[in-house]
């Protein structure tokens, strides 16, 4: 045994509070999408946790997830998961739909120790907490498919009407960069015509791509609420991080497929001029 006197001891006390003061400092949050939308709830979270190291992965090889099958998304995002708790990231948000219906319980079974926030159960919650009215829950044909939006409601037990309805064009029209040309109002305007949607009063982008067409939808039903569902997100986030966990504030950006054309519309949609490396997992 090795016995160190009263000041060595207190040094060697201090050198190890350091490493895990050092350790502690380096848990970080970590989100991934298909693309681009993720960056909707990245956005949201800078605000609500600006002091916390961040990692972003955009699976933008695979973009849209909403088109593919609920097996290749668990694919997917378990090897995406996989390479961001790497990173030391402990806290992981799902910041995609697609990817939260198809492989949110997956993800939680194969990575016990990590701490998961999807896109739907907060937002639900925020929906059960308000009094019951018609809402459009605008999706991915994923997100759609899976219901997990209406299984959620049901499960809370809340007379809420929700009406879902498969709307594929905008996320290509968003990440082909033809937000502010009109064109995405018109094609928005044409889901919104849907008869099932008739008399809604609120509507949830069920696509964390969609917040970018909170301007267009309320010039087309002016009137109507419009969820805010990446700061819902970011509460949720929030509230389940230690608040005593300080980083640099830094976020690191990955993309497994680098283009331009993405790159262009990271810098002018949401100011991001970061180096983006490319990881393709």
């Amino acid at each position: 045994k090795i016995f160190l006197s009263p000041p060595r001891a207190q040094l060697a006390e201090g050198f190890l509070f350091g490493i895990l003061r050092a350790v502690k400092r380096q848990r970080k949050i970590g989100l991934f999408d298909s693309g681009l939308g993720g960056l909707t709830v990245l956005r949201a979270l800078e605000e609500k946790l600006p002091g916390v190291d961040k990692v972003y992965y955009g699976d933008t090889l695979h973009l849209p997830y909403g088109d593919k099958s609920d097996e290749a998304i668990r694919s997917f995002s378990r090897e995406i998961v996989g390479f961001l708790a790497a990173q030391g990231c402990d806290v992981i948000v799902i910041a995609c739909n697609s990817a939260s219906a198809a492989a949110g319980s997956m993800l939680e079974a194969s990575f016990p120790d990590l701490t998961f926030i999807n896109v739907i159960d907060p937002v639900v919650d925020a929906l059960a907490e308000g009094a019951p009215r018609k809402t459009a829950l605008l999706g991915t044909r994923a997100t759609v498919r899976s219901d997990a939006y209406a299984k959620r409601l049901e499960a809370l037990k809340v007379p809420h009407e929700l009406v879902a309805l498969p709307t594929p064009l905008l996320v290509p029209l968003i990440e082909d960069g033809f937000l502010g040309t009109g064109i995405e109002e018109s094609v928005l305007e044409h889901y919104l015509n849907d008869p099932s949607l008739k008399g809604i009063e609120a509507i949830v982008p069920g696509c964390t791509h969609y917040p970018l067409l909170r301007e267009a939808a309320a010039k087309l039903r002016p009137g109507v609420d419009w969820i805010d569902a990446p700061a819902i997100v970011a509460d949720a986030v929030g509230s389940a991080w230690d608040a005593t966990v300080e980083g640099l504030g830094t976020t690191t950006y990955f993309l497994s497929d680098a283009t331009p054309s993405f790159l262009a519309l990271a810098s002018s949609t949401f100011g991001i001029k970061a180096h983006w490396e490319k990881k393709v997992l």
